[in-house]
């Protein structure tokens, strides 16, 4: 008899851990939709007849293939709890975060464009790139609160913290080291150039924006928290 109640007990801490999120299985799929997210955006601006349209800081590839990243970790983790938290969140206020922040980064490029070269240009990329990471780190990770995905407890704090200044620095070097490489904005203008340069920009961020996803998720809300 007391052999059948340990069984039970395991059983049941083996559903638990179904129930919950895992970090190794969250941050494995959002890395695969990381991958999923390179892949969709190198065939959609290969594909754009010109290659400024990309650039369109609403309405651009980058942008509307967004709910591509977390998309397999959704199908992998339907059974686990809080399944349509996620749903809203990374098909929704994700998106929504990444329009705001490729926005911000859009503007101060444009109001710090200098009209004649300039010898300062990879510190203007670094700063543009830096708001951009800023607002898509602090948005990306503050909305796992509000959603009841993330605590909001000292611990968590500090991770989202950390998150931020990860994200801001790799928001600045993406952007920097990625038109070094490309000179995506010089003329004539390059599908080929534009993809690289997108590439450095949103790869590395996601990767990382995974690891912190998975890191806070696992931490979860306590009901009624």
């Amino acid at each position: 008899m007391r052999r059948g109640l340990n069984r039970t007990d395991e059983l049941a801490v083996r559903q638990a851990r179904r129930r919950n999120v895992r970090f190794r299985h969250a941050f494995v799929w959002l890395l695969i939709g990381a991958v999923l997210y390179a892949i969709a955006l190198a065939i959609a601006v290969l594909l754009y007849p010109d290659p400024k349209d990309v650039l369109a800081p609403v309405i651009g590839p980058s942008l509307y293939l967004t709910p591509l990243f977390g998309l397999p970790y959704l199908f992998a983790s339907i059974r686990q709890r809080g399944w349509a938290q996620r749903l809203v969140y990374f098909e929704a206020a994700l998106p929504v975060a990444h329009v705001a922040a490729n926005y911000l980064a859009w503007r101060h490029a444009m109001l710090s464009f200098p009209l004649e070269p300039d010898p300062q240009a990879y510190l203007r990329d670094l700063g543009t790139g830096a708001v951009g990471g800023l607002a898509g780190g602090t948005l990306a990770l503050m909305l796992l609160v509000p959603l009841r995905l993330a605590p909001l407890g000292a611990g968590s704090r500090a991770i989202i913290l950390l998150g931020i200044a990860a994200l801001t620095l790799l928001g600045a070097m993406g952007m920097a080291q990625g038109l070094l490489l490309t000179n995506a904005l010089e003329y004539p203008l390059r599908s080929a150039r534009f993809l690289f340069w997108l590439e450095c920009v949103h790869l590395p961020w996601q990767a990382c924006l995974a690891f912190f996803l998975a890191w806070l998720m696992r931490l979860g809300r306590r009901p009624g928290a």
